[in-house]
């Protein structure tokens, strides 16, 4: 399993994933000649892509849905209302070339909203970002990936010392808003695990975050919980440039 994150944050997001079955995209959040641009550069057309699966309606994640074709989408049936598209549902499997995807519900500002796990038989991915806390419902389901793409979007006292309104403030802190550093490496230390081989640090604020911070507070988090970091990789996604991670090496 490979993936390329084609862009990662406010900014616009869009991840392609290469399995021995298909290649999928999650989210396409970018305008549609950027994401053509980049596909180009990774070897596709937006024709080969087997599959496109949508987490949320906010346009950061949806900017090029009206130039995709709608039978490849996949999503939940509120997030692109009124079209129609492959619906999902949260906590309800499901199989496409013999992957296995799991939905998992987001807590964030919008109409029924998920990230999702992947799972090719031989290794698996959660992709989980534009979330303002995780539940014990969804906790489970994200035990011992092998890879994780997860939200870690800002320094809280970064953000404070924006000057964003008190509103949007409380937005981002709040239940449904954004993963702070710091709920980033709690959440992660309670479910990476033994078959963990890397975290991708991921839509972090270009104002109230920096890639150093989320490392260095993720980081020290994983230690401090007896996580040995040696045998993992942890990145940072890049904001406007191509991030790539998975197994590139078997």
């Amino acid at each position: 399993m490979r993936f390329y994150l084609l862009a990662s944050g406010s900014y616009g997001n869009a991840t392609l994933i290469e399995f021995k079955q298909a290649t999928i995209l999650v989210d396409v959040g970018l305008g549609i000649l950027e994401l053509r641009r980049k596909l180009k550069t990774l070897g596709y057309k937006l024709d080969d892509i087997d599959a496109i699966f949508i987490t949320h309606e906010h346009s950061d994640h949806i900017k090029a849905i009206k130039h995709v074709d709608l039978e490849k989408v996949y999503a939940t049936k509120e997030t692109l209302y009124p079209r129609r598209c492959n619906f999902v549902e949260p906590f309800r499997m499901l199989e496409f070339k013999g992957i296995k995807i799991f939905p998992i519900p987001i807590s964030h500002d919008v109409q029924n909203g998920v990230g999702y796990v992947f799972d090719d038989g031989e290794e698996s991915l959660v992709y989980l970002t534009d979330t303002g806390y995780i539940s014990s419902k969804v906790q489970p389901f994200l035990v011992n990936a092998t890879h994780y793409i997860f939200e870690s979007n800002h320094d809280v006292e970064m953000l404070l010392r924006t000057d964003r309104s008190f509103y949007l403030k409380r937005r981002i802190l709040s239940d449904s808003g954004h993963l702070s550093n710091e709920d980033c490496g709690e959440m992660l230390s309670l479910v990476i695990g033994d078959l963990t081989k890397s975290i991708t640090l991921s839509h972090l604020s270009e104002d109230a975050n920096t890639p150093q911070k989320a490392v260095k507070t993720v980081s020290k988090i994983l230690i401090d919980k007896g996580f040995d970091l040696k045998k993992i990789k942890l990145q940072v996604a890049k904001r406007y440039d191509i991030t790539k991670g998975g197994s590139f090496d078997e």
